[in-house]
């Protein structure tokens, strides 16, 4: 008989900061996210844009929804399904006067500008669009392992279902809830159409 070992390793949290990127993008199947020291690479990334500061950092999730099963002459449930599942990204973006980053956000609105040096402006208009322009989104931060490694979560499609939402006020600075939820990409792969969570180097104790 042997005693079971505990494990208590530092190097296998997550310690932040972390960044967020839009309009990265999405890897073929068995690749991952092109990254050039932390960041999206650009040749293989040219639309990725850079969600900016935060309130705290962001909160990623997987939520599946278990459908049980039962019967009559048991007292437990004897079967469960995976019915849904939700891969989500949320936090609270700060930079409210990016006005692309800010149409993205709105889902619903219609980024216009003019660039004369006296009446020039930037503008959002809403109201009348049905579609919904998706994208992919990334969260990337650095493996407290090792700081030139880098982990990634990564929705391949999503869009921000929060809107925006910007109080305004002398107390605080502007700041507007987001929240990117995957949706399946159906020619993908059984296991692989919301999107991933991995780490760069190879896993420990590996040759």
């Amino acid at each position: 008989m042997a005693a079971a070992t505990r494990d208590y390793d530092a190097n296998e949290i997550i310690l932040g900061p972390s960044d967020v990127w839009l309009d990265v993008a999405v890897p073929t199947a068995g690749n991952r996210l092109t990254l050039d020291t932390g960041t999206p690479e650009t040749v293989a990334n040219p639309n990725a844009f850079h969600l900016g500061m935060t309130e705290s950092g962001v909160v990623i999730s997987y939520k599946p929804e278990i459908q049980k099963f039962g019967s009559d002459e048991l007292t437990a449930f004897h079967l469960v399904r995976i019915v849904a599942e939700s891969l989500m990204i949320k936090g609270t973006f700060l930079q409210v006067f990016d006005w692309d980053l800010l149409a993205k956000m709105s889902v619903g609105g219609t980024l216009g500008s003019h660039t004369h040096t006296s009446t020039g402006y930037e503008e959002l208009t809403f109201g009348g669009k049905s579609t919904v322009s998706t994208f992919s989104v990334a969260v990337i931060g650095p493996d407290i392992a090792d700081s030139t490694k880098y982990w990634v979560f990564q929705l391949y499609k999503t869009y921000n279902q929060a809107g925006f939402e910007i109080p305004i006020t002398r107390r605080d600075q502007s700041k507007a809830p987001f929240e990117f939820e995957g949706l399946a990409v159906t020619t993908r792969a059984t296991n692989d159409q919301i999107g991933n969570l991995w780490r760069q180097g190879p896993p420990p104790a590996t040759p």
